[in-house]
């Protein structure tokens, strides 16, 4: 354990001697002018160099911006590195009127326009070997990245200059975005806009120098790209100068390219429950038939045809008069899209479409006012005599989704 603290001393000693190789003769321009005195509230501050910028070597702090007359004040914003060579810091706000003080720490440029690592010292193969047990690619390695390249880069000066903003930024009256609610399936992923109108009546796309807040794990949101995870909802709160805006994003279970309702708070609470989605079945019974429903033969099939029949039986609790017959002939055309099943596919007469309807019905009319309400709509059809449909006229569309296509 000595020896190998003994290495890592002896590699960082020598690390520190490569910042001797320091060089401005890379950098080509600088925005805004240093000693300017006409510069926008709205500026973006950049810096471009005529090599690659090594990602490693940027940090959140790499620019420092600071207000320094009439009364110092600390700037927030964002660095990145735009087009591989320029190094930005976009300023979460407008600039109010005063003398600015730029600080940029010294950043890492490649000799070579490559990626490619290439340790040439004992201790940066050392560090290379180290890297290569953690990373399949050593070049993914930040400490390789820094150290292991040593001799093909070369390390800026610190830079440092001060501009002048005379005159402070149209007042932001409005903060707009482009939706405000946002739903997406697991692991998505979409971009909003947001734009800012100010006094003046001029307006401005601030997407990318908005912050943004999501008070739940299941949705993150960087530079106006919203990014899903799990289940879930989440409240994005974007904020620009001193106007917030608000946007739900719902994030939906996905199966067989279908979206899952969330789990319903108190699904008994009334007779015809949740259906947040409007489809005509309750919240809990389609996460049922997608999540826990046995299936026999053909599984996407059976949860087509499950699906046509919740909804049928769905209608009994809206309207168990069986008004104008409609209530019934959905029920016969959900039983018959089974039987456009059983003998398209050639299902053997196991029992299956018995255990299929009674599941069904158990998880449709599960509380007694539910029950008693379905035999409300049964008595309506004491007496009737029921005839089945013949096989000729038996097709998918009797269905609500073409099962025909389906595996």
């Amino acid at each position: 354990m000595k020896i190998l603290h003994y290495y890592f001393f002896i590699l960082f000693l020598s690390i520190s001697l490569t910042h001797a190789n320091t060089s401005q003769l890379h950098l080509v321009d600088i925005k805004p002018k240093p000693s300017s005195t006409d510069v926008s509230p709205t500026t973006t501050l950049s810096l471009t160099f005529d090599k690659y910028i090594i990602q490693s070597s940027v940090k959140d702090k790499t620019i420092q911006l600071k207000r320094i007359t009439p009364e110092k004040n600390q700037i927030k914003g964002t660095v990145s590195i735009k087009d591989k060579n320029i190094l930005t810091f976009m300023p979460s706000q407008p600039l109010e009127k005063g003398v600015y003080k730029v600080k940029v720490k010294p950043i890492k440029l490649q000799k070579e326009e490559s990626n490619e690592i290439k340790p040439h010292t004992t201790w940066q193969k050392f560090v290379a070997k180290l890297c290569a047990l953690i990373y399949d690619d050593i070049s993914d390695c930040p400490l390789c990245q820094y150290f292991c390249n040593a001799q093909n880069n070369i390390t800026t000066k610190p830079i440092k200059f001060t501009f002048e903003v005379k005159d402070n930024a149209p007042k932001v009256i409005s903060l707009d975005t482009n939706t405000t609610l946002i739903e997406l399936s697991e692991h998505n992923a979409t971009q909003i806009k947001l734009t800012a109108t100010y006094e003046d009546n001029s307006s401005e796309d601030v997407t990318q120098k908005a912050t943004y807040i999501s008070n739940d794990s299941a949705v993150d949101v960087e530079n106006g790209n919203v990014t899903t995870h799990q289940e879930g909802s989440a409240t994005v709160t974007a904020t620009y100068a001193d106007k917030s805006v608000e946007i739900q994003v719902k994030v939906y279970e996905k199966i067989e390219g279908h979206l899952l309702p969330h789990a319903p708070d108190n699904p008994d609470a009334t007779l015809l429950g949740v259906d947040t989605n409007h489809n005509g079945v309750r919240d809990e019974v389609e996460r049922w038939i997608y999540k826990e429903m046995p299936t026999y033969h053909h599984p996407e099939i059976e949860r087509v045809i499950a699906m046509t029949k919740a909804k049928a039986l769905q209608m009994t609790l809206v309207d168990p008069a069986n008004k104008d017959n409609k209530v019934y002939n959905e029920i016969k055309r959900a039983h018959d899209c089974w039987y456009h099943y059983s003998y398209s596919r050639d299902i053997p007469f196991d029992g299956a479409v018995q255990k299929f309807g009674n599941r069904l019905r158990d998880q449709q009319f599960n509380t007694k006012e539910r029950l008693k309400v379905y035999l409300d709509y049964d008595y309506t059809l004491k007496g009737r005599i029921t005839t089945s449909t013949p096989t000729y006229l038996l097709n998918t569309n009797l269905c609500d989704k073409n099962i025909d296509i389906l595996p």
